[in-house]
């Protein structure tokens, strides 16, 4: 299994880099003379190479009806005004404990947070500050979450050049994160310049994480997900552990084996296939079905994709666990169904799709995309009939799982063989060079 896991990746890094150069800096920058028809062809083999791979290790089979699902009309959706401070003060009984959390949460949800509350919000929102703790209590917490931060903190600035040359774990850590932190919204003002000591605060509560949580260390895009927190926290205890409670919501996405992200892909294929099928078998005919293009909006969250202050109001929305746990996929679809006329009027192929799906970034209204992804979700739910496994993503109650040629769409996983060796190397040899080429492709399409 490791050694397929070696190919894909090694597959999928090509695939990458291919399409960063294409996008970034058009056919000419590949060298020689090649067209972009070769260059499509050449990211097409490779694709069908990787998805013949997998299949060895993973089978699956989707089945369609051979007519698109009738849904019932979209809804009428209408977003509201942020939490006001007058709104969350109400939201507190008299020593300070939070009260009426589910009200709470449906009103960030449907309007997010005045800017103003949003230094305490978030520590709320991330599970920072418990909702059940008095005014007194939070104030010896937030003693505890200090003194514990310079304690970690002080591990690794201890550590001596002699100690770091026997821990080659913490110096590749520590190499990304110099590399990342240098390169993280740098023309954001508030981490631009030389010698700026933001960069350095992102830098030491990223390495002050790799203390903390030793077994995810750091990846190549956690330093996206740290840096507007930073710039709204000002402070660096608090961001640390806001962050570390944005990770434990994020850190499947950050896995190794890229199984967090490959599921979300999945089910948003699933989605698309079920919402409009006229998409995704244009996605599909174009070699675009694997939905790789999404991968930076999942990974980090949209992070790239929207300014800071939009991505502060669509992340405090997630965080507040409505409508499902799978809304951000609903975020997906709505942005792909703004663009579906686009691309499928334009007849883009997979090098087009790829490119324009780049372009958009800092270039979608949140507010229309919100309305659209709710509107979305809440079709859904009153739908007649659903498949179960849409059902399993809108989080309601399955029926026992079959293969139904007549449902809308099933997913079917059979269950894989045990690995037989067949003169594979062993977990032990190949995790070291697997982790560097998945921290390679991740470089190259972040």
């Amino acid at each position: 299994m490791l050694l397929t896991v070696q190919v894909l990746v090694y597959q999928y890094l090509t695939m990458c880099l291919l399409m960063y150069l294409v996008v970034h800096h058009g056919v000419q920058a590949l060298g020689g003379e090649s067209s972009l028809e070769d260059v499509t062809k050449h990211l097409i083999q490779l694709r069908m190479s990787t998805l013949d791979a997998a299949a060895k290790e993973e089978e699956y089979e989707i089945i369609l009806p051979s007519s698109s699902p009738k849904l019932p009309p979209r809804p009428t959706v209408k977003r509201g005004p942020p939490v006001s401070l007058e709104e969350w003060a109400k939201h507190f009984d008299d020593d300070g404990r939070m009260i009426n959390i589910k009200e709470l949460k449906e009103k960030i949800f449907r309007g997010g947070i005045s800017p103003i509350l949003r230094y305490d919000a978030w520590k709320f929102l991330l599970d920072y500050m418990p909702s059940t703790a008095t005014r007194e209590e939070w104030q010896e917490i937030r003693k505890r979450k200090v003194e514990e931060y310079i304690q970690m903190k002080h591990q690794w600035k201890s550590m001596t050049e002699d100690q770091e040359s026997r821990f080659s774990y913490f110096r590749e850590r520590k190499n990304l994160i110099e590399k990342d932190v240098n390169r993280t919204d740098r023309t954001i003002p508030y981490f631009e310049g030389n010698d700026n000591p933001n960069v350095q605060l992102l830098y030491d509560i990223l390495m002050t994480y790799v203390m903390y949580n030793f077994d995810l260390g750091y990846v190549q895009g956690m330093s996206d997900l740290l840096s507007p927190i930073l710039y709204l926290m000002e402070n660096e205890v608090d961001a640390f552990w806001c962050f570390v409670g944005f990770m434990n919501k994020m850190s499947k996405n950050f896995e190794m084996d890229q199984a967090g992200i490959k599921q979300q892909l999945k089910n948003l294929n699933i989605l698309i296939r079920f919402t409009d099928r006229e998409l995704g078998n244009y996605l599909e005919s174009n070699e675009s079905d694997n939905l790789f293009f999404c991968f930076r909006w999942l990974l980090i969250l949209f992070k790239r994709e929207f300014s800071y202050q939009d991505i502060m109001v669509l992340w405090e929305v997630l965080w507040s666990d409505l409508p499902g746990p799978n809304f951000h996929l609903f975020i997906c679809l709505a942005i792909l169904d703004t663009e579906r006329d686009v691309l499928i009027g334009n007849e883009y192929g997979f090098t087009e799709i790829l490119k324009h799906i780049n372009d958009l970034s800092l270039h979608i209204n949140l507010q229309d995309i919100l309305i659209k992804a709710e509107a979305i979700y809440l079709q859904l739910l009153a739908a007649e009939e659903l498949p179960d496994s849409v059902k399993v993503i809108l989080n309601l109650p399955v029926s026992e799982r079959r293969i139904d040629s007549e449902s809308t769409e099933e997913l079917v996983i059979p269950p894989t063989s045990d690995h037989i060796s067949n003169g594979e190397p062993s977990q032990s040899e190949s995790m070291e060079s697997t982790e560097q080429m998945y921290e390679q492709a991740l470089s190259l399409y972040l």
